[in-house]
C-alpha cells in the first residue's frame, strides 16, 4: 500500500483548499468544482474515464467529516457526475436488504425471536427452497445473523435470496418509503437459478426456539403493490445475451432488475456508520446492537470469522474491497486501515461503498464511486474491462481522497475508537 500514498505539493495543496473555501453551495451540485479539480490533478492516468463520465456512467460521493470537541461529525458532500440515470446496482442491493431485516425484526418485537434464532424456509410455491440446515453456522441451523454475515464477508447470493424473503417485495418498498430511499427498487432476490418474478411471492418462514418450538411463523406472501420503475430508459448497451444464451441485437432492458443510485447507497451507509448523530426523524430504527453488528461484518476480512469459516485462499483479505486493493490477491499486514464497505460487479457495472478509517493517522472519511466498463457495449457476454479499467481507477480514487485527507488539517482529529471492534 506504500506506494500508494503520496504528498501533496505545498502549492497543490493551497490551490486546493482555497479552490474548496470559496465553493459555498456548489459543494452539493451534481459536479462539485473542487472534487473535479482534485481528480484532475492527482488522477492523470484516468484522464479519459474523467473527460468522458457518461461512457463509463461514472458517479463519485465523497464526504468530508469534520468532528467538533465532543467528537460530533458534520459532513461535506462532494459529488462528481451524479445523475438518476439507471446504474445496475449488483450485490450492493445486499445492504438495504439487511437493514430491512433488521428493522423488521426488531418491529415484530417477539420474545425469544433474534438475529440468532434458527430460521427454517418452507417452499410453496415455484422455485423456493426447503432450508432446515446450515452446516456453516455455529448451531448448524439457518439463522438471519449467518445470512447476513455471508452476505457481508463474500457477498453471498444465496443467502441474500433468504433474507429478501424474509423482510419481502411489499414490507421493503414501504419502509424505504418511510426511511426517505423512495425511488429505491428491491425486484429481485439474486438468485440466479428462478426467475425475477419469484421474488414477489415469498415462502413461509418458521423462527423456532431452542426447544425448536415454533415462536413466529410469516406465512406465503404474494406482493399486492405493483411498483413502476423510477426510471424511463434504463436500458443499457447496444446488443445483449439473450437468456438462451444467444447474442441479441440492441439493448438490454433493465426495467425488471434492482435500482440503487449510488447516491442512495451512499446516504444509507452513512446513516449505518453515524446513525446516533442523525434527527428521531431521519436515523434508522435499528438498536446499537444491531448497528454494531452490521458495521463489525463490512469491516471484517473473512479469515477474522469463526462462523461462517472461510478459507483464506479462497476468500483472501481483499476479497472484496475494490477501493484501496482493486483486484490484488493480498494479505493485509497492518490493521492501522479498515475499510467498512459494499460491493457490486455484473454486466460491466462496478461499484464500492465505503467508510474508511485510518486508526493510526485519525483518518475517516465515506466514498461511493461506480462505474461502467464495457469498451464494445455487449451486455451479459462476461467481457467487461474490470481488471483493465474499473478496479484500477477505483483503487487509485480511493488513495487519492486517502493521500488529501492525510494533509488536510482538521480543528478536531477524531476519535475512532467506537470503529475499533477487531481488537
Amino acid at each position: 500500500m506504500r506506494k500508494y500514498l503520496q504528498k501533496f505539493s505545498q502549492a497543490k495543496l493551497k490551490t486546493l483548499f482555497v479552490f474548496y473555501i470559496t465553493l459555498g453551495s456548489t459543494s452539493y451540485a451534481q459536479t462539485s468544482p473542487f472534487l473535479d479539480s482534485l481528480l484532475k490533478a492527482t488522477l492523470p492516468q484516468f484522464t479519459n474515464v474523467l473527460e468522458n463520465p457518461n461512457k463509463y456512467k461514472l458517479q463519485i460521493i465523497y464526504s468530508r467529516i469534520n468532528r467538533n470537541e465532543e467528537n460530533k461529525p458534520t459532513f461535506r458532500d462532494f459529488k462528481f457526475h451524479v445523475n438518476k440515470n439507471y446504474f445496475y446496482p449488483a450485490s450492493t442491493v445486499k445492504l438495504p436488504i439487511s437493514t430491512l431485516a433488521l428493522i423488521k425484526l426488531e418491529e415484530l418485537n417477539v420474545k425469544g425471536l433474534g438475529r440468532e434464532t434458527t430460521m427454517i424456509t418452507d417452499s410453496a410455491y415455484y422455485c423456493q427452497k426447503k432450508i432446515r440446515v446450515d452446516t456453516t453456522s455455529a448451531s448448524r441451523y439457518p439463522t438471519l445473523e449467518n445470512y447476513i454475515k455471508k452476505m457481508f464477508l463474500v457477498s453471498d447470493n444465496y443467502s441474500c435470496a433468504r433474507v429478501y424473503e424474509f423482510v419481502g417485495h411489499d414490507y421493503a418498498h414501504k419502509k424505504l418509503e418511510e426511511l426517505g430511499f423512495k425511488n429505491v427498487r428491491l425486484f429481485n432476490r439474486l438468485d440466479g437459478s428462478c426467475p425475477g418474478d419469484t421474488a414477489k411471492v415469498t415462502p413461509p418462514i418458521y423462527f423456532l426456539n431452542e426447544a425448536k418450538d415454533t415462536i413466529y411463523k410469516q406465512p406465503l406472501t404474494l406482493f399486492k403493490d405493483k411498483l413502476m420503475h423510477p426510471i424511463p430508459n434504463s436500458k443499457v448497451g447496444n446488443s445483449h445475451t439473450g437468456p438462451n444464451g444467444k447474442p441479441v441485437y440492441g439493448p438490454k432492458d433493465f426495467s425488471s432488475h434492482n435500482y440503487l443510485t449510488p447516491n442512495d447507497l451512499h446516504n444509507l451507509m452513512k446513516k449505518i456508520v453515524f446513525n446516533d448523530f442523525f434527527s428521531e426523524k431521519e436515523k434508522l430504527p435499528i438498536s446499537s446492537d444491531s448497528r454494531k453488528f452490521m458495521l463489525k461484518q463490512l469491516g471484517m476480512y473473512p479469515k477474522e470469522s469463526e462462523h461462517p469459516k472461510y478459507d483464506k485462499k479462497i476468500f483472501y483479505d481483499t476479497y472484496k474491497k475494490y477501493f484501496l486493493y482493486a483486484s490484488a490477491v493480498a494479505t493485509v499486514k497492518q490493521d492501522s486501515i479498515r475499510m467498512f464497505n459494499i460491493v457490486g460487479r455484473a454486466y460491466g457495472f462496478l461499484i464500492d461503498c465505503a467508510y474508511i478509517v485510518d486508526y493510526k493517522n485519525k483518518i475517516e472519511y465515506l466514498l461511493t464511486s461506480s462505474i461502467y466498463v464495457n469498451e464494445k457495449n455487449v451486455v451479459g457476454n462476461g467481457k467487461y474491462e474490470y481488471d483493465l479499467i474499473g478496479l484500477p481507477f477505483l483503487r487509485d480514487l480511493s488513495w487519492s481522497i486517502y493521500n488529501f485527507e492525510r494533509t488536510r488539517p482538521k480543528e478536531h482529529l477524531p476519535d475512532l475508537s467506537e470503529f475499533r471492534l477487531f481488537d
